[in-house]
């Protein structure tokens, strides 16, 4: 049998999701190849997680525990969380989500790879390609000790083209 458990207000919000901000870097994209007029543009990428927990974990957490402050330190404390991602990336002035999104760190390197989707309204749910629409090209990048380096394909559009990537210190706004 299964209690009910109802949720004060003041624990629905912001804080009580469990997304956080795990990068957010700039740089620019050297492109498109092939092209006579080469530019560096402006280039932007946020990658948000989105912490996973099975229900067996969630059942264990419930019942065992006395307040969701307990639980919540309990779930923050844990060393190997399981996290899927999603992200936004801005060239010159186009946005894109990043979908599909493979997000990799260990010892000096972060491996990123994800899909490009066009921005159909603001669809705040798109974690994969079946849910964001059409695919319209791909971003992989490698980070080592800060440097992070890749490629970018935009397959339509005006940005259409393949790029080098640069990406460095995070972007202050």
């Amino acid at each position: 049998m299964m209690k009910e458990m109802i949720i004060p207000d003041s624990m629905i919000g912001s804080s009580a999701v469990p997304i956080k901000t795990v990068c957010v870097k700039s740089g620019f994209a050297l492109g498109p190849a092939g092209s006579f007029f080469k530019s560096a543009r402006p280039l932007r990428i946020e990658i948000e997680g989105l912490r996973l927990l099975s229900p067996a974990q969630i059942k264990d957490l419930l019942h065992n525990r006395k307040s969701l402050e307990e639980i919540k330190m309990l779930i923050e404390e844990e060393t190997n969380p399981s996290f899927i991602y999603r992200g936004t990336m801005r060239l010159d002035r186009e946005s894109y989500k990043l979908v599909d999104v493979d997000y990799r760190s260990w010892d000096s390197e972060t491996v990123l790879k994800a899909d490009l989707a066009e921005i159909q309204g603001e669809r705040e749910s798109i974690w994969s390609s079946e849910a964001a629409g059409d695919v319209v090209g791909s971003i992989e990048t490698k980070e080592r000790f800060g440097d992070s380096r890749g490629t970018l394909m935009i397959n339509q559009g005006t940005q259409s083209g393949r790029y080098t990537i640069h990406l460095d210190a995070p972007l202050e706004d």
